[in-house]
């Protein structure tokens, strides 16, 4: 038989529709089915995987049901990663994209509210020079402060801390040897799930500031107060808030809550804030002429923060703090009613133990303010926000601060109160407010050091700000007191710290000195009642409304 001729095109080629084409049945018995296929490439798997075949053997006489189910336990823990996966990159992004500087190839904002609200990881850091007091600064001599004062008070705290959900850890910075019995006492107080950390012996050696010839060196004790930045460094990214306080102050649940939800707003704002507004720079002096309302830009916006102020509890109910006259009239009318300082916030301790002899329930009227009064400070209207309106400016701010950053206030002497006495200068140290510690976010603490300061927040800490590593002509009060925070003394932040004036707000800026020894220790001119502070600023708020009216008229 002749074969048959294919058609060929002008290249010589065949034409397709000339190649004989295979019939359906003869497709199917040359290609093997889609499962002999597979079934053939498991097989070659598992003669080159090591024990493959074995395993596959083994799972094979799984009964099907089981088989089944650890199939679909598989695909799920598959999900699961990959939705973690997902939320880790989306959490990077955002982080990436905030309006803050960099630190630490990040950068960051301050974080949103339901990134603040619980489950937000805390650790709360302590620094205790003394295990026992040595009986200078009007305490006992001898008396267990690690047992009677450090513990109660980290314990009382925490618990408060962990009753709003939140998650405690707890750093310890000493500067002495816990031995081991005590840390298990430590251990065995501390609510359930809550890690412990301890840095003891934990005081830096360094040449003494008046060494010229740097050939000795010896502890320096002022510089243990530092050694909380070597610990917030390392944790950095592990924890959402950072507190660092001296082992006598207590905070709660109700500080930590209001302090997250109002930087959540001050971010808010901040978000809204303009670059450029008329009437900035701001002019400060006079203190009369000071601009006491309006929009704030974003370089005056991103220097807000949340502040608090220390207090103590009256023991002695005698006649030094109570009949002193208020140069400003004391106002406790607010819409809905009269309204007074709220001691339970900071001050009410019925479940500590041991207690030394502190009041339980102490009187919203026994709560007693050293470290400011009245005439330091300023109250600032701030616009677009029903939950700060009206907010009381802590001093501190001032050297090196340049004039866009500068934010003005009604200051409390505007209408002669204090006659000829004029405004003090934002740094003097009985009115600064130190708070013997401070709180902030992982996102305000990589702000500060990525610019904000003008040296550097978080360690190392070089020249020209910081000398010997910190270590020369620094102490406590700069450390973690406040100095460094929130003045632009040695290099400084400038941070403006705010107190909210809403009445139900007032009381959440104060935090517990449970020493109680300062009211001991000073003379009556320096101690005011917070009550008193409050019904004095309620007249300055008054004023001001009044005058911002008047000057809207013209």
């Amino acid at each position: 038989t002749t074969p048959s001729r294919r058609r060929l095109n002008s290249a010589g080629e065949p034409l397709l529709s000339s190649i004989p084409k295979d019939s359906s049945e003869e497709r199917k018995k040359r290609t093997p089915s889609f499962h002999a296929s597979l079934s053939r490439e498991i097989k070659t798997c598992h003669r080159r995987i090591p024990f493959g075949e074995q395993a596959a053997n083994a799972f094979a006489r799984i009964p099907r049901k089981l088989r089944m189910l650890l199939l679909v336990g598989w695909l799920l823990w598959k999900v699961t990663i990959t939705i973690l996966f997902i939320r880790l990159i989306w959490k990077g992004a955002n982080i990436q994209s905030s309006p803050w500087s960099h630190h630490f190839g990040l950068t960051s904002s301050l974080a949103t509210e339901s990134e603040l609200l619980p489950p937000t990881r805390i650790l709360y850091i302590v620094t205790a020079l003394a295990e026992y007091n040595n009986g200078q600064r009007q305490t006992v001599k001898g008396q267990d402060r690690l047992g009677e004062v450090l513990i109660p008070v980290l314990v009382d705290s925490v618990e408060s801390l962990v009753s709003y959900d939140y998650h405690v850890d707890v750093f310890l910075i000493l500067g002495y040897n816990l031995r081991p019995e005590r840390r298990q006492e430590i251990e065995a107080r501390l609510p359930a799930g809550v890690g412990l950390e301890v840095w003891d012996d934990a005081t830096p050696l360094g040449y003494p500031d008046d060494s010229k010839s740097k050939q000795t060196m010896e502890l320096n004790t002022r510089a243990l107060s530092r050694q909380h930045r070597f610990v917030v460094k390392d944790k950095l990214l592990q924890y959402d808030l950072f507190q660092a306080w001296e082992d006598d102050i207590r905070i709660t649940g109700a500080h930590v809550q209001h302090f997250l939800r109002m930087s959540t707003e001050l971010q808010r704002l901040y978000n809204e804030a303009p670059e450029q507004v008329d009437g900035v720079p701001e002019t400060m002096e006079p203190p009369q002429r000071q601009r006491f309302f309006g929009q704030l830009t974003k370089r005056q916006m991103k220097r807000l923060l949340p502040g608090f102020v220390r207090v103590e509890v009256l023991l002695d109910d005698s006649t030094n703090f109570k009949n002193t006259k208020s140069p400003i009239p004391l106002d406790y009318a607010f819409p809905g009613g009269e309204r007074h300082f709220d001691a339970s916030i900071c001050c009410h301790v019925p479940d500590m133990e041991p207690n030394r002899g502190i009041p339980k329930r102490p009187d919203n009227s026994d709560i007693l303010i050293w470290e400011t009064n009245v005439t330091a400070l300023s109250l600032r209207e701030i616009p677009g926000s029903s939950m700060l309106d009206w907010v009381v400016l802590l001093p501190g701010p001032g050297k090196g601060l340049e004039a866009d950053d500068r934010i003005g206030g009604y200051w409390t002497g505007r209408d002669g109160a204090f006659g000829d006495f004029p405004k003090p200068s934002p740094g003097q140290p009985r009115l600064v407010a130190q708070q013997g510690g401070w709180m902030a976010t992982r996102q305000q603490i990589i702000h500060l050091n990525s610019g904000q300061c003008q040296g550097s927040f978080l360690p190392p800490f070089d020249a020209p700000f910081h000398a010997q590593d910190g270590h020369f002509r620094k102490n406590v009060e700069f450390w973690s007191g406040g100095y460094q925070f929130f003045t632009g003394v040695r290099g400084g932040c400038n941070m403006q710290r705010l107190i909210s004036f809403h009445p139900d707000d007032f009381s959440k800026h104060f935090i517990y000195h449970t020493a109680n020894n300062k009211q001991k220790q000073l003379s009556s001119d320096r101690i005011v009642r917070a009550d008193t502070l409050f019904g004095q600023l309620n007249s300055v708020q008054k004023a001001a409304e009044r005058t911002k009216a008047n000057m809207m008229k013209q």
